[in-house]
């Protein structure tokens, strides 16, 4: 009669495995900080690569304002540091402003405020910096002097 089933070494280098993994991987469930800050960087890019498109497209220019104080970034018509300004560029997902404020643990480096003229150029014309600290590590997003290329 033949039995089938698992030896005892075999389950035992099973569990083994599992523990490596399980050493591994938990942590990771329970440090949210490098993905809240990678997120919040991708938002910001994305933000201001659809301020320089809302620019062209609408032919104005459109300000990004990043205030370090309270860890906003908003897109507006108009200088507007504090991003208290009501009036701004209307996000298409949700039809209200355009502003995003960073998770608990993650902070810009400083508050810049620039805008995309109707050609896609920054002004002032320089190539513009801002950083997103969080879990250590700081996220750079650059705009380009001449072309506008958010990166």
């Amino acid at each position: 009669m033949r039995q089938s089933g698992f030896t005892l070494v075999e389950l035992i280098v099973v569990m083994m495995i599992v523990g490596i993994l399980a050493v591994a991987a938990i942590p990771r469930f329970f440090q949210r900080q490098t993905f809240e800050a990678r997120t919040y960087h991708d938002q910001a890019l994305t933000m201001m690569r659809y301020a320089q498109k809302v620019a062209i497209a609408q032919r104005t220019n459109v300000f990004v304002n990043a205030n370090a104080a309270s860890n906003t970034i908003c897109l507006a018509y108009a200088a507007d540091a504090n991003c208290t300004n009501p009036a701004g560029v209307i996000n298409p997902a949700d039809n209200a402003k355009f502003s995003k404020t960073a998770p608990a643990g993650v902070t810009l480096s400083g508050s810049v405020s620039f805008s995309f003229s109707a050609l896609g150029k920054p002004t002032p014309d320089a190539a513009v910096s801002l950083g997103i600290i969080g879990d250590g590590t700081t996220r750079s997003i650059t705009v380009e002097r001449e072309t506008g290329y958010v990166h």
